[in-house]
């Protein structure tokens, strides 16, 4: 009879640690992505389209999506060196992302939007953009402090997207980042 109640315990130890088995840990430093896999002006064509309005979104992709869209906004006013209007569009880029990041706060080269849609998703490296542009306006149309407070605010959300997803893009804005604020105090 004691056998019998051994039996299914063993058969589930045994399955249990076939299970552990097949688990690869993470360890060391992944190797960064690819710059041309994950860039801006590919993050913003995949966003293209229907307008997310504030009071529409609804879902942490919604919120992502309208963040993506008000940034290309804020893009083509910095080429037509509408600068004030720029910052408007980067602060409201950010209020969607600071909304997105309370549900979902990694970044993640291959988020799946949809079954079989996978997006470059990076609602931190985009805020980090953002906060370093409106940075370098400050510093060529406004007070010098409110610079250095972008570029601090910049590099911390540098920090957690390359945290969660190591990318050349990434890499290449921190040391833009650390430039310019390096910059300031010389």
């Amino acid at each position: 009879m004691k056998m019998k109640s051994y039996f299914p315990l063993l058969m589930l130890a045994f399955l249990i640690f076939q299970g552990c088995g097949g688990v690869t840990p993470i360890t060391g430093e992944r190797p960064a992505v690819a710059l041309q896999k994950a860039n801006l002006k590919m993050v913003l064509e995949e966003n293209e389209g229907l307008q997310m309005a504030w009071e529409d979104a609804k879902e942490a992709r919604d919120f992502y999506r309208g963040g993506v869209q008000q940034k290309a906004k804020a893009e083509k006013k910095v080429q037509e060196k509408t600068y004030s209007e720029a910052v408007k569009l980067y602060r409201a880029s950010n209020d969607f992302f600071t909304r997105m990041l309370q549900f979902m706060n990694e970044d993640c080269a291959e988020y799946t939007l949809y079954e079989g849609t996978d997006i470059l998703f990076f609602p931190n490296l985009l805020m980090a953009d953002n906060y370093l542009k409106m940075g370098i306006i400050a510093r060529d149309t406004g007070p010098e402090g409110a610079a250095a407070r972008n570029w601090k605010k910049a590099q911390d959300f540098v920090n957690k997207s390359l945290l969660s997803e190591r990318t050349e893009w990434g890499l290449s804005l921190q040391q833009e980042i650390l430039s310019l604020s390096g910059s300031k105090k010389n």
